[in-house]
């Protein structure tokens, strides 16, 4: 026999339950994707600006390497041993590689598929030497270059900073170099000490 007593509940969610908590879930699920692709955007973007300023760094290096191997040289092959001009530097450095002999360093534009890239060639100064030529490019879509010089032109002058540097025998004191490239933030000039400068 069966005791009367009050209706037992069923036991279990109801329907509209489950559509509230699938509905939770959903909105839950959706907030922390969109967090996901937020962190991922932001990584991506810290990541370029890395690879910007290591690519920067490594420019100056090279740079900084190129330049305080610069000697004071008179003119070779018909050229000075130092040019300096608002975007093109060239200047006769000794050799660093174990071969023989002094090089001639060129940093200028050059055009290639509609971009403006900053090159450097190296080849040996002496215009009856066999031809050997190192072209490195060291920044592609670049939108300013520009190059200015430190030094005193003669004794009785006061150093200061020229847009030129030609004619005479002893280097600057310091070139400055503005480079910037594509879309970047513009950056500080490279300031560079030559210490064959005297």
């Amino acid at each position: 026999m069966r005791r009367a007593g009050p209706p037992r509940a069923a036991a279990g969610f109801t329907l509209i339950e489950v559509v509230v908590a699938l509905a939770l879930a959903g909105l839950v699920s959706l907030i922390l994707l969109q967090g996901l692709r937020l962190t991922v955007a932001g990584f991506g973007r810290m990541t370029q600006a890395a690879d910007r300023l290591d690519d920067r760094t490594s420019v100056e290096a090279l740079l900084r390497h190129a330049l305080a191997a610069a000697i004071p040289a008179p003119a070779i092959g018909g050229k000075a041993g130092f040019i300096g001009e608002p975007q093109l530097l060239s200047f006769v450095t000794v050799a660093d590689d174990g071969g023989a002999g002094l090089y001639r360093v060129d940093l200028a534009f050059a055009n290639a598929d509609g971009r403006r890239e900053l090159v450097m060639t190296r080849r040996l100064a002496m215009p009856f030497a066999q031809p050997r030529e190192q072209r490195s490019v060291l920044a592609g879509d670049v939108r300013l270059f520009s190059l200015a010089y430190f030094g005193a032109k003669s004794p009785a002058d006061e150093p200061r900073w020229h847009d030129r540097w030609e004619g005479l025998v002893s280097p600057p004191q310091l070139v400055r170099i503005t480079l910037e490239e594509g879309a970047a933030e513009a950056r500080p000039p490279i300031v560079i000490r030559l210490w064959g400068s005297g």
